[in-house]
């Protein structure tokens, strides 16, 4: 399931000969000591009518969060983060869907930051329910993937998306022949323009913007940028004593842990609809992966993550 540092040197790429390219920041650079955490989940869904759940199912995928980080005199702090979620085809109508984000952000002693992210979905064109119910038990032999490779430097945003299509039967277990299938999608694809004026915007990706106001406490706010386009995220944090009892109960928070849960949502800043989820964190954790993640992924469809 792990992408590891295999597939970051997958997307390495040859530094250029002057000194400021041979800088640039490259997957090659993931850090390989220093601080690891990793959780994973099980995925259930509830479907939705007016917002209200009508269905739920148990057990239908799962995911998992990585945070690696380190710093050193010289190179600074280096902190990879990533994302994925998937579905169990048995458990989920014959649904087989996939999707990850990556992210790896570098900040120098002089305050200078630096980061690349990239991510892969299989398309999920669905917009209602009884659409989702017709994609159930699927019988094409392909799948359609939406793939993005950026870069996040002061004044300057660099991204890339491509479409590509892999055999409907790959799963999670196929993540290096998606990755390497993704990466030749994006190669033969031309770079697009930021939405928005870089000048003087020092924006990150979104996995970093999140685990920095996480650790913040009440509420907190900040913008990222994805896809070429800026956002603004907001969130605001609330004690959830019973969810604490709940996951002092499983064991994976200490008896004497505090579970906040952060309320958040965000909006693209050149207009549009905003988007709002849920994750519980343990309040003390200097790294603070959630226990718990809600998602309303599409109008009549709730994702839940919850820790292993």
């Amino acid at each position: 399931m792990l992408m590891g540092t295999a597939i970051g040197g997958i997307f390495r790429r040859d530094a250029p000969a002057d000194s400021t390219a041979a800088d640039r920041l490259t997957w090659g650079a993931e850090p390989v000591t220093g601080t690891l955490r990793e959780q994973r989940y099980r995925a259930n869904a509830q479907i939705l009518v007016l917002s209200l759940p009508i269905l739920h199912w148990a057990d239908v995928g799962g995911g998992s969060v990585i945070w690696r980080e380190s710093s050193s005199l010289g190179t600074g702090v280096l902190r990879f983060l990533e994302f994925s979620g998937f579905s169990s085809p048995e458990h989920a109508g014959g649904l087989n869907r996939l999707g990850f984000l990556r992210e790896l952000s570098r900040v120098t002693e002089n305050g200078a930051s630096e980061s690349l992210y990239f991510g892969l979905m299989t398309a999920s064109p669905e917009e209602t329910a009884e659409e989702a119910r017709r994609a159930l038990h699927p019988t094409a032999k392909g799948v359609t993937y939406t793939t993005i490779d950026g870069r996040i430097t002061k004044g300057s945003v660099e991204t890339v998306v491509a479409h590509f299509i892999a055999p409907a039967q790959w799963s999670a277990k196929s993540r290096n022949e998606l990755v390497e299938r993704a990466r030749m999608a994006l190669s033969a694809s031309s770079p697009k323009p930021p939405e928005f004026d870089t000048r003087g915007v020092e924006a990150r990706p979104f996995l970093q913007v999140l685990a920095d106001i996480l650790r913040q406490r009440d509420r907190a706010d900040s913008h990222f940028v994805y896809n070429g386009r800026l956002y603004h995220l907001w969130l605001e944090k609330s004690a959830d004593p019973k969810a604490a009892a709940y996951f002092r109960k499983r064991g994976l928070v200490s008896a004497g842990a505090q579970v906040v849960r952060a309320a958040a949502r965000l909006r693209r800043e050149a207009g549009g609809r905003e988007s709002d989820f849920r994750v519980w964190v343990d309040e003390q954790a200097t790294q603070p992966i959630p226990l718990r993640i809600e998602y309303q992924a599409k109008s009549y469809l709730r994702l839940i993550f919850e820790a292993e």
